[in-house]
């Protein structure tokens, strides 16, 4: 991210000891100015180091969690303040680490009704999309994607995956609100089918 504005520069400076803050797309109004107000479901990211390029720092903000937006606060700051919760996804029953898939989407279990794990389906199909910028290109996003998958867990490596389809910013935020895996899986394959 290029940091330019006022507000954000003094954000960072505020934030220099603990350097996390939230990203959220603006639900309406202007992106410059106090009227505009965020969706409330954000992420939580954090950045290492702040690299200065002439009038602009740059960051590279890592997302840590996804967080729900309780309150707002546009007084006390340039920037908007905002008092957040832990957003996660409801609890569907034991399933594997994402390390540990094996590239294959599980069947429906008909003893239990549970629905087929549709993770593993959605990484091969953006593999596949990768495949089209040549091998070297292809070779980098699949490392990326390995370390990423053995990084994180089923809930945030899913929301990794969902924030690499080139997607109109609403349907992604819809998915990033969705608190169910199998629901948010379906929902980015039959978002990506249509693109296609």
């Amino acid at each position: 991210m290029r940091v330019f504005e006022d507000r954000y520069v003094q954000m960072l400076k505020d934030i220099e000891d603990k350097p996390f803050f939230v990203i959220s797309m603006i639900s309406s109004g202007d992106e410059v100015g106090v009227t505009a107000t965020p969706y409330r479901v954000g992420t939580l990211v954090e950045f290492d180091s702040i690299d200065r390029q002439g009038d602009f720092q740059i960051i590279k903000p890592k997302g840590r969690h996804r967080v729900y937006l309780e309150s707002f606060d546009r007084d006390r700051k340039p920037y908007l303040l905002a008092k957040c919760n832990a957003y996660e996804d409801e609890d569907s029953g034991p399933v594997a680490p994402p390390g540990r898939n094996t590239g294959s989407a599980s069947l429906p279990d008909a003893g239990t009704g549970q629905a087929a794990d549709r993770l593993p389906e959605l990484e091969a199909n953006i593999l596949k999309m990768a495949n089209v910028l040549g091998p070297e290109e292809s070779r980098a996003v699949r490392d990326v994607m390995e370390a990423v998958r053995t990084d994180m867990d089923r809930e945030n490596f899913s929301l990794f995956l969902c924030g690499c389809l080139h997607l109109p910013p609403i349907y992604l935020q819809r998915l990033l609100e969705s608190r169910s895996l199998p629901y948010r899986m379906e929902n980015a394959l039959n978002l990506l089918s249509q693109s296609e």
